[in-house]
């Protein structure tokens, strides 16, 4: 006698609506986002002084420009007083030299060789990257201005070099006068400011340290 089995039917699977499988879908990508919003508001945490220097460094150039830009739509005859200064200070070291030159407002001429000095010419876009690097660190406004004051006037001093030896090597050796004018002095003068600021920080150290209560305390005793 055969005995019968029965089978049993396998039940048929829920069928999803649209709207869930999107849900579904959309789950993964929004855990992702979510943990990489996490994982940035925590770096942003830990780097919280890091953004804010920056942050403030960049603001301060912009402002900073701004001043300048409006500076040379107004006509400002500041700019030009520091262009024809430069020019003089320039003609006055190469006088200084034997040279024969003629300064006529910002323009020099030396030993025939003549040069316009133009604000790109100054250490003004320079000084305008040191400044917001000063201004933006955490420092106290003395020490700021201990930075200011010596900075600044050394890029300066560091221009006015770097403008004799593009007058010598037009005067001697014109066919590189485009090259050492225009490449290689202009990134060798951010190396400068660069360098200017790190002294500056090694003397803020110091500086800060020397002011500290303790150290305070024992150099009165000392």
């Amino acid at each position: 006698m055969v005995k019968k089995t029965r089978t049993r039917g396998k039940g048929k699977s829920k069928k999803r609506s649209p709207p869930e499988q999107e849900e579904q879908k959309a789950a993964p990508a929004f855990a992702v986002l979510q943990e990489f919003a996490t994982t940035l508001r925590a770096r942003a945490r830990e780097n919280r002084d890091a953004i804010t220097y920056v942050s403030l460094f960049i603001a301060l150039c912009i402002l900073f420009y701004l001043i300048y830009y409006y500076m040379t739509i107004s006509n400002a005859t500041a700019l030009a007083r520091v262009n024809e200064g430069t020019a003089s200070i320039l003609g006055g070291v190469f006088a200084l030299g034997g040279a024969q030159v003629a300064v006529d407002g910002p323009i020099v001429t030396i030993s025939g060789f003549s040069m316009e000095i133009i604000d790109e010419c100054t250490a003004i876009f320079s000084s305008i990257v040191y400044a917001a690097c000063i201004l933006a660190y955490p420092a106290s406004l003395k020490n700021k201005g201990v930075g200011l004051a010596l900075g600044v006037p050394a890029l300066y001093a560091i221009n006015i070099f770097r403008l004799v030896v593009i007058t010598l090597v037009g005067l001697s050796a014109p066919q590189f006068f485009d090259f050492v004018h225009v490449y290689l002095w202009q990134a060798s003068f951010i190396i400068f400011v660069v360098i200017i600021f790190l002294l500056w920080l090694k003397l803020l150290e110091r500086l800060e340290h020397e002011g500290a209560p303790g150290q305070r305390g024992r150099n009165a005793e000392e």
